[in-house]
């Protein structure tokens, strides 16, 4: 049977449907974004759409355009955060996309409507558009009954860190807490913080800042500067496995808010990849904050921590 495509009403229909599943998206991975750029976004989405008027593609190829089409769709919709945050929403963004096609394909398969079309992995049915929109509003029922029960993504926690290297020199960089993130110092047992070179590159000490340099941009790692407590650890970033330079640092204070945590020891891992989102420098984990509970007492910044 010979079926009509109707491109306006597929534009319009796939723009009104991109921009509620990017809501929902954007509630699923904790992500703010403004009323514009999730409009932009919508408009992307209904683009998108077109791929079901192409010829058909190896299946391959439909799976590499699909993901390729749902990056460029959340892109436009969402801000840049670093690569681990444009994944979570690819991959939230797709999987509402299969919700609704799904819940669609039942509610055809339901009330017997006819007009239904699948190519390049894209869905036409021929639905109503008051059925249509309960299909959306059950899959974003589905967003609500998921967060209900497993509760919202955690906001970023931000923190201030501070650490001086030397007399004169004090690093300050805000770093994100992040529960994922387990690496120790194999030395000394220390707890460690990933820093950004580009972000604190400025407020190293020469030398230092020279090691590092020759570190990341040459074939073959300078020798260390002396009196240095530098070492190389093996780590596992977006780019694989990978060595790492660090520097052993006695003393340093994380802070956001009221809350201050003093730092005895700490092994600080400098990494030349630039995906944070500019929002922070580095990263640290929860063991860092396990087993210290640190105040600020009275108004003169006078510091305090308990084991």
């Amino acid at each position: 049977m010979k079926i009509v495509v109707y491109l306006d009403i597929l534009l319009l229909v796939n723009f009104i449907a991109g921009y509620l599943l990017l809501c929902a998206c954007a509630r699923l991975a904790g992500e703010k974004a403004s009323g514009r750029r999730l409009l932009a976004g919508g408009v992307a989405a209904a683009l998108s759409s077109l791929l079901l008027l192409l010829p058909p593609f190896p299946a391959v190829v439909q799976l590499l355009l699909k993901a390729i089409l749902a990056a460029g769709v959340v892109r436009t919709a969402f801000p840049w955060r670093g690569w681990r945050m444009l994944g979570r929403q690819i991959v939230c963004f797709l999987l509402l996309n299969l919700a609704l096609a799904g819940i669609s394909l039942l509610a055809s398969l339901r009330y017997g409507l006819p007009g239904l079309q699948v190519n390049n992995l894209t869905v036409y049915l021929n639905l109503s558009p008051l059925l249509l929109l309960g299909c959306m509003l059950a899959a974003y029922l589905l967003v609500r009954i998921f967060l209900a029960l497993f509760g919202p993504p955690r906001p970023k926690e931000i923190w201030q860190f501070t650490a001086q290297l030397e007399e004169g020199c004090i690093l300050r960089l805000p770093l994100l807490h992040d529960t994922g993130f387990f690496l120790k110092d194999p030395y000394n047992g220390a707890q460690t913080v990933l820093a950004e070179y580009t972000a604190c590159a400025a407020q190293l000490p020469p030398d230092l800042r020279a090691y590092l340099q020759g570190c990341f941009c040459q074939e073959r790692w300078p020798e260390p500067p002396p009196g240095r407590p530098i070492r190389i650890l093996e780590c596992r970033t977006a780019a694989g496995r990978r060595l790492l330079p660090a520097l052993a640092i006695q003393g340093a204070r994380l802070q956001r808010g009221g809350q201050t945590v003093f730092l005895r020891e700490l092994t600080l891992v400098f990494s030349p990849e630039t995906s944070m989102g500019g929002q922070f420098g580095g990263l640290f984990g929860s063991e860092l904050l396990a087993g210290h509970s640190a105040h600020k007492q009275g108004g003169k910044e006078q510091w305090a921590s308990v084991k």
